[in-house]
C-alpha cells in the first residue's frame, strides 16, 4: 500500500503529530511519500526525521510563463479528466478563491507524481489548502483522498461551511482528533456526510514519553509548552506565576516555543516581575528533557477572539505519558485527554486567579500528583497509544485502496 500525504509545509517544529503519524505508517509496512506544496522555513527539524524512508517531494513554485509550460505538458492528464477538472474549477470560482490556479497546477503537480508513483491514497492534514489540493489530485489520478480536520480549519471565523461539506463529499473518509471535532463537524459543517467522519485521537510514542525519564527539578518547576499565540492563554499563565511569587510560593516557571506573541508575553512578564523563561521554540528531544524536569505542565488553553482554539494538544498527551501532572482548561477535546478531573486538574478559561489556586494546591499535594500521574499514564495507554492509533488509520487506508482496486 502507498499513501501520498498532502502537507502545506513539512516538516513544520509545532506539528510532531503528522511525522509520529507518517513513521507510524511506515513501521506498519505501507510506503509514503510527501506532497508538500512549501517548503519548510522553522530553521530546525527533529532528529526522527532520518527514519523518514520515502522521499518528500517538493512542489514547484512556477512563474506564470513556467505554469503554461507545466499545463502543456500535462495536457494528456487534463483531458483525461476534464468534466471533474471543470468542477474542481467552477467550485473554487465560486467560493471566490484568490488561490484557484495555485490549487489547480499543485492538484496537478501531486496527481503526476502520483500516477508516477502509484500512490493509492492521499491524505491530506488540515482541511485548507493541503485538502483542496489532494481533491484535484484525487479527481485527477483517480485515487481516493481523505483528510484530518484539527482545530483552526474548523472553528476560526471565516471557515467556510459549503467547502468543508464539499471536500467531506468528496472524501473517502474524513478523521478528526476528538468527539467534541466530530460533533462539531456533524452538526454544523458536514451534517451530510457525518457517517463518514472518524474519532482517532492523536497518538504519542508511550516508550519515549514514559515515567522513567522523569528527573525532577529540586525547585518545583512549572512548563508551559507550545507556540506563542492567543490560543495558548499563556498571558493567564504569566499573571497566575506572578501571583504566586507574591504569595511567597518557591517555583520556577518556564515557557517553550516561539511565535507572534512572544515580544508581548516577555514584555507582560517583565512588566508584573513574573520571573518566566522563555526558551523559544526547542527540537522535540530537548523539549521531552525538560518536561522530564518538570513538576507540573500548565496549558491554560482559551478559545481565541478569532474563533482559533486547541482541539487536542499533544503535550498534554506527552504530559501523561511521561507522567507529569496538568492543569489546563477544558476547551474542546481536553476534557477528552485527562477525562474530567480523573487525570488532570480542570480550571475556566481566561481566570488566572483559579489557575494560580490550582498550581499552588498541587505543589502542595504530593499525594494528589502521584494520583494523576497514575490515572494519566493508564488514560494514555488505553486512549493515546500511537501504536493502536496507527493500526486504526492503516485500516482505513487499506479499505479504501482495497476499495478502489475492486472499482472498475
Amino acid at each position: 500500500m502507498h499513501v501520498g500525504y498532502v502537507l502545506k509545509k513539512f516538516p513544520r517544529l509545532s506539528e510532531t503529530f503528522i511525522l509520529d503519524e507518517i513513521l507510524g505508517q511506515q513501521r506498519l509496512g505501507a510506503r509514503v511519500t510527501v506532497f508538500s506544496i512549501h517548503r519548510p522555513d522553522d530553521g530546525r527539524f527533529h532528529a526522527r526525521l532520518a527514519e523518514l524512508a520515502g522521499p518528500v517531494v517538493y512542489l514547484p513554485q512556477r512563474k506564470s510563463h513556467e505554469s503554461i509550460e507545466a499545463l502543456a505538458d500535462r495536457l494528456d492528464l487534463v483531458r483525461a479528466s476534464r468534466e471533474g477538472l471543470w468542477s474542481e474549477f467552477e467550485a473554487l470560482l465560486a467560493a471566490r478563491r484568490r488561490d484557484v490556479w495555485s490549487v489547480l497546477e499543485a492538484g496537478l503537480d501531486v496527481a503526476a507524481r502520483a500516477r508516477a508513483l502509484g500512490v493509492g491514497h492521499l491524505h491530506a492534514h488540515f482541511a485548507t489548502i493541503a485538502a483542496d489540493v489532494a481533491r484535484v489530485a484525487s479527481t485527477v489520478a483517480r485515487v481516493p483522498y481523505s483528510f484530518t480536520a484539527h482545530a483552526k480549519d474548523i472553528y476560526q471565523d471565516g471557515v467556510d461551511a459549503d467547502r468543508f461539506a464539499r471536500l467531506a463529499r468528496g472524501a473517502e473518509f474524513v478523521v478528526t482528533v476528538c468527539d467534541a471535532n466530530r460533533e462539531h463537524i456533524a452538526t454544523t459543517l458536514a451534517p451530510d456526510s457525518a457517517e463518514k467522519v472518524v474519532r482517532l485521537y492523536n497518538g504519542i510514542d508511550l516508550a519515549t514519553f514514559s515515567p522513567s525519564i522523569r528527573r525532577p527539578d529540586a525547585t518545583p518547576l512549572v512548563l508551559g509548552i507550545g507556540r506563542l499565540v492567543e490560543k495558548k492563554g499563556f498571558d493567564d499563565l504569566i499573571r497566575a506565576v506572578a501571583a504566586l511569587r507574591r504569595q511567597g510560593v518557591t517555583l520556577a516557571c518556564a515557557i517553550v516555543g516561539d511565535g507572534e506573541e512572544r515580544a508581548a508575553l516577555q514584555s507582560l512578564a517583565a512588566e508584573i516581575d513574573a520571573g518566566v523563561e522563555f526558551t523559544g521554540a526547542l527540537t522535540h528531544d530537548a523539549t521531552r528533557g525538560l518536561l522530564a524536569r518538570a513538576t507540573l505542565l500548565a496549558q491554560p488553553c482559551v478559545i481565541g477572539a478569532d474563533g482559533n482554539r486547541d482541539a487536542l494538544p499533544t503535550v498534554l498527551l506527552e504530559a501523561l505519558g511521561c507522567g507529569v501532572p496538568v492543569v489546563t482548561t477544558p476547551i474542546v477535546g481536553i476534557d477528552e485527554i485527562t477525562g474530567g478531573s480523573e487525570a488532570g486538574v480542570l480550571v475556566p478559561p481566561r481566570d488566572p486567579h483559579a489557575l494560580a489556586a490550582a498550581i499552588r494546591e498541587l505543589l502542595a499535594d504530593p499525594a494528589r500528583r502521584a494520583s494523576l500521574v497514575q490515572a494519566g499514564r493508564a488514560r494514555a495507554e488505553r486512549l493515546f497509544d500511537l501504536r493502536r492509533n496507527s493500526a486504526t488509520l492503516n485500516g482505513l487506508y487499506l479499505r479504501s485502496t482495497s476499495l478502489a482496486e475492486a472499482t472498475p
